[in-house]
């Protein structure tokens, strides 16, 4: 995920404050670099979750990404409209004389504007990756805590010798749905 994240602040960036083609060009190879983030953090929150909740998980995971590629575009738009950022080359060689009335707009123009807070909220990601647990406790504490439940399960087995009461099921069963 850190490698990922990396690349995503270093080509929006690079976006943000390029000026020619071959700037473009080579933030589209850091993008590509940087497409491996969300494979990284769907393989580090599936080893953290119990194998049971692995469809629960991957579909939570599915659905903000998919909120995230609908309301994506909308809000930077909207950043593309804030900062003026005109993506139509024909119009900006038409206004390349100033006059009076569009001194004042490009000079509050910053077209990698959008690119940069893009690269902002990425490096924010950045710092929250750092902040996660590491994978080796999270595995750590749940084969203590299997292992603590079949320890469990054995001495209630050993003192109950004809009855077996299963942790797991024990919160579904009441004792007036018992027969």
């Amino acid at each position: 995920m850190l490698i990922g994240l990396v690349f995503q602040v270093l080509q929006l960036a690079w976006f943000g404050l390029g000026m020619s083609k071959w700037m473009m060009w080579f933030a589209g190879v850091l993008a590509s670099c940087s497409s491996i983030t969300y494979p990284a953090i769907s393989a580090y929150a599936s080893q953290n979750c119990e194998p049971e909740q692995q469809g629960l998980l991957q579909g939570i995971l599915t659905g903000i990404r998919g909120l995230s590629n609908g309301f994506g575009p909308a809000v930077f738009g909207l950043l593309f409209y804030i900062f003026h950022v005109q993506l139509d080359e024909t119009a900006m060689e038409d206004s390349a004389e100033p006059d009076a009335d569009t001194s004042a707009y490009t000079s509050m123009s910053l077209p990698g504007g959008p690119f940069l807070f893009g690269a902002l909220l990425a490096f924010v990601a950045l710092l929250i990756t750092l902040s996660l647990p590491e994978l080796k406790e999270k595995m750590s504490l749940s084969h203590h805590k299997k292992t603590d439940e079949a320890e469990l399960i054995a001495r209630s087995d050993s003192s109950e010798q004809g009855s077996f009461v299963n942790q797991d099921l024990s919160p579904l069963l009441t004792a007036e749905s018992a027969p």
